[in-house]
């Protein structure tokens, strides 16, 4: 019963914001082309919306904070920026990092932008990134959420309903697989809906869970491959994005690929940016001195990918996992962290004498790197235990303890010490 209770506290939450009374067209052209636009009566409703969701979102554990990854993806976007709004205070845009495995990013219609650390992981380039962000942009400057839900109103508020009915439904079956102890196949569902659902972010939940038309997303395609070519950016790198998805999830429009929505299918998008590139942008896509990668790129984005190969170890994705700690490392050859997590990643993924040697030595190079640096000490001390060598155990796990007096499992190591004591 409480469950149900919160359930439909949740959907009041999503649904409640949504029906609002549209009566205005659905025709609205881009902000680019007259920055001194003023917003209509409902487009100001859902912008203050917009401003709600971000603070509760902001708030939350899943925003990473780090304002030099912010500072970089803000650059980008200036740099992606059309000229007639630079000097306009109608839409500015900001961009945030959410801690989260999935391949997602998506853009509230005032101009904040939210990306998954996940995708922040995978992309290979700042050309790759930039097309990201350019697609994102390109969502608000053409007021995509408020066509779509002006589109939706006109039609029925029933189609809105149920449209995000169905992105709550994803949520609890996600909740569901986690109860039952699925964690792989509650990762493949993805917690990004359960985090928005929970949050109670309808506007999030449109952007991010289901996706625009088909037309609209079409248009963001065409209008960021503009923007990349405005900014000088590499443009036979944006269709790689969408292949590196094809590669990961085949063509259908897989549970963990949120960006996609309900968007084409990862061959259709492919198709339409080679279109692109051999039509209207066929020129600039010869052009050898476009930007492609930059060192802020490898240096702003590598604890982020380092992080998310620590989410990708405990969810399962081990090969992924290790392709971002092989580049974290060789970039900071030194990073303790890093090297603490390939030892995770080693004892997880082989579960082997000899993988819980890989690990050992691992977690003695972390330590090696940091010496003041406790979970390598707890993560040998166990391996030690679990091998029932007493001597090296306790001495690792002591070690621990005196660096991280008030660790949160101290009264559960004080128990195997006491045991390896005796």
């Amino acid at each position: 019963m409480k469950r149900m209770q919160r359930i439909l506290h949740v959907a009041a939450l999503i649904f409640l914001p949504i029906f609002i009374t549209f009566c205005a067209s659905t025709g609205l052209p881009s902000l680019s082309l007259n920055p001194a636009t003023q917003l209509e009566s409902d487009e100001k409703q859902i912008w203050e919306s917009s401003l709600e969701e971000q603070g509760k979102l902001d708030k939350s554990e899943k925003v990473i904070q780090d304002p030099l990854m912010e500072e970089y993806l803000g650059d980008i976007g200036l740099r992606l920026l059309p000229a007639p709004l630079r000097d306009s205070d109608l839409l500015r845009f900001r961009f945030k990092v959410i801690n989260d495995s999935a391949l997602n990013a998506f853009a509230y219609p005032n101009g904040a932008v939210y990306v998954h650390s996940g995708l922040i992981a995978r992309v290979e380039n700042e050309a790759q990134l930039a097309t990201i962000i350019a697609h994102e942009m390109s969502h608000s400057i053409h007021r995509h959420a408020v066509r779509s839900i002006r589109n939706q109103k006109n039609k029925q508020l029933l189609y809105i309903g149920g449209v995000i009915g169905l992105s709550f439904l994803f949520a609890i079956l996600t909740g569901q697989q986690l109860e039952e102890g699925d964690q792989v196949g509650a990762q493949v569902l993805n917690n990004t809906a359960r985090i928005l659902i929970g949050l109670g972010l309808p506007l999030a939940i449109l952007a991010s869970v289901n996706g625009y038309s088909r037309e609209m997303e079409r248009e963001a395609d065409e209008v960021g491959m503009g923007l990349l070519a405005r900014a000088d950016y590499d443009l036979n790198e944006a269709p790689k994005v969408f292949v590196l998805f094809q590669e990961t999830y085949g063509d259908s429009v897989a549970a963990e690929n949120f960006f996609f929505g309900s968007h084409p299918r990862n061959s259709d998008r492919i198709g339409n940016y080679q279109e692109l590139l051999a039509g209207p942008y066929a020129g600039a896509a010869k052009e050898e001195s476009r930007i492609k990668n930059t060192e802020a790129f490898l240096l702003r984005t590598r604890v982020i990918v380092r992080e998310n190969a620590l989410l990708d170890i405990q969810g399962g994705r081990f090969n992924l996992a290790q392709r971002a700690l092989d580049r974290v490392i060789g970039l900071t050859p030194r990073d303790p962290i890093a090297h603490f997590y390939y030892g995770e990643l080693h004892r997880l993924s082989e579960k082997t004498a000899e993988g819980e040697e890989k690990a050992i030595s691992r977690y003695q190079i972390a330590v090696e790197y940091n010496p003041q640096y406790p979970e390598p000490f707890r993560a040998i001390g166990l391996v030690y235990y679990g091998q029932n060598k007493r001597a090296e155990a306790k001495e690792a796990l002591e070690k621990y303890l005196s660096l991280e007096p008030k660790a949160k499992d101290r009264e559960q190591i004080d128990e195997y010490l006491l045991e390896l004591n005796s």
